[in-house]
């Protein structure tokens, strides 16, 4: 089963909406249901090539002749084009403390002492050697005194 288009969730959403008193919700959606296509195209860019901006879907007509077993191909056209979509970059939780702690390293050999980290809203604690940056703690920078 393939997940619903965007365009498809909002005509149900409208659908719901404005459903008139006359005819019942899912008589409508069923309705609705089988105007629609049968085939959906999912993309998937990780098999894309790197530098791909767009995937064109081709539509060829193929004639088969029985008695000689020839299949004759028709001309093509695009009939669907995809967009590669934005990437979404998400950065990591810690990046801004971790460029504090980069510039710190820049100026000192042991960072570490001007930083305190703490797991589950524990007490702050004074790492000994340099930070991992775990996702699941909280670190905050003290400066060099606290």
């Amino acid at each position: 089963m393939a997940l619903l288009t965007k365009k498809q969730i909002e005509i149900i959403t409208l659908i719901a909406l404005n459903q008139s008193t006359s005819k019942d919700l899912y008589d409508e959606l069923c309705e609705w249901n089988e105007k629609q296509t049968t085939q959906q195209i999912e993309v998937d860019w990780n098999d894309a090539p790197k530098n791909a901006t767009k995937a064109a879907l081709r539509l060829h007509w193929i004639t088969e002749d029985k008695e000689s077993g020839a299949v004759l191909w028709s001309g093509s056209l695009d009939s669907v084009t995809f967009e590669r979509p934005a990437p979404v970059i998400t950065p990591h939780p810690h990046a801004e403390i971790m460029a504090k702690y980069a510039e710190v390293a820049a100026r000192k050999v042991d960072p570490w002492v001007e930083f305190e980290f703490r797991v589950d809203k524990r007490e702050w604690e004074t790492p000994t050697t340099g930070i991992s940056f775990h996702l699941d703690f909280e670190y905050r920078h003290i400066g060099d005194e606290k």
